[in-house]
């Protein structure tokens, strides 16, 4: 994973779909400062085909949070939202 900076504000994550149908996974990708502190979160829906890894990449977009972002914090299952 790579979190998202000034010079590039979009945080890349991998998300591995290991079971044998197709769907979507939220993914959940909080956004931290220096302190700890989350400032956003996102929860997005992510395709992934049965058995395959897929790169996603998002995007922050809140005017001037990305110039305070320390780290990303990823959770590590992401559930099955459907079809």
């Amino acid at each position: 994973m790579t979190c998202a900076s000034p010079e590039d504000p979009r945080a890349t994550v991998k998300v591995i779909n290991p079971n044998t149908r197709d769907g979507s996974f939220a993914v959940k990708i909080g956004f931290l400062d220096a302190r700890g502190l989350e400032m956003v979160k996102t929860h997005d829906p992510v395709w992934a085909a049965a058995g395959e890894t897929t790169t996603y990449r998002v995007r922050v977009t809140t005017a001037g949070v990305v110039d305070h972002i320390a780290r990303c914090v990823v959770e590590p299952r992401a559930a099955w939202v459907g079809h």
